[in-house]
């Protein structure tokens, strides 16, 4: 694949009029469309690695090439959900970014074990309930209360495998195609899993008189 190809000058709806067309027009696009994913992909890799990675270029170019095809295979598949909302090489670029990230993420995880991470304990340490810096004292109270009332339904509201979840996803950012192999489950199921904690927490925060709007605003700021 050439680096050197150069988008040709195309408006929204030639993009889609040449992707959904056969013969020259279509294998051009293509070609194009391929290249911009590509540099999508490569440069989410550089910006994800950061120095000292212990990848190497062509390690790094075969991942890209593989985000560079799952992300063509999908926005074919997607062309229908294009609104012209913006350019179609701005949508179509996202799709490369997040095949990347997604991927990094999980490259990161590989040989590591979850049993490394700090264990699902009684106690809940693993949740950190330390007042964030530039708090207002009240705020800070508020955080604490919040914190403590998050331990309570994960503690008393959430089953074992659903604690353990949200634990590794959301509190440790361990990728889903990682959590699914260690569990030997299957991506649905993790995701009803994620899906039905995280409906649990917030029902029993909105009863607490906590709504989803004011626990954005409460830690938002420095999230």
């Amino acid at each position: 694949m050439s680096f050197g190809v150069i988008l040709s000058v195309r408006t929204n709806e030639q993009w889609l009029n040449d992707l959904r067309s056969s013969g020259p027009e279509q294998a051009e696009a293509l070609e194009e469309l391929r290249t911009l994913l590509l540099r999508g992909s490569l440069y989410t890799f550089s910006r994800s690695l950061g120095p000292g990675s212990a990848w190497n270029g062509e390690e790094v170019l075969r991942l890209a090439e593989d985000c560079a095809q799952e992300a063509l295979i999908a926005i074919l598949s997607h062309l229908s959900d294009f609104r012209g909302d913006s350019k179609f090489t701005t949508w179509a670029y996202k799709f490369a970014v997040n095949y990347a990230l997604s991927t990094a993420r999980r490259e990161r995880w590989k040989g590591i074990s979850l049993d490394e991470l700090s264990p699902l304990n009684d106690d809940f340490d693993w949740i950190s309930s330390a007042a964030l810096p530039g708090n207002s004292p009240a705020q800070s109270i508020l955080q604490g209360e919040v914190w403590m009332e998050i331990r309570r339904i994960l503690k008393t509201e959430l089953t074992d495998r659903q604690r353990q979840v949200i634990k590794w996803m959301v509190f440790d950012e361990v990728p889903m195609d990682v959590v699914v192999e260690r569990l030997g489950s299957n991506r649905n199921a993790v995701y009803k899993l994620l899906h039905d904690a995280r409906q649990k927490v917030k029902q029993q925060l909105e009863a607490r008189g906590f709504s989803t709007a004011e626990v954005i605003e409460l830690f938002g700021s420095q999230r």
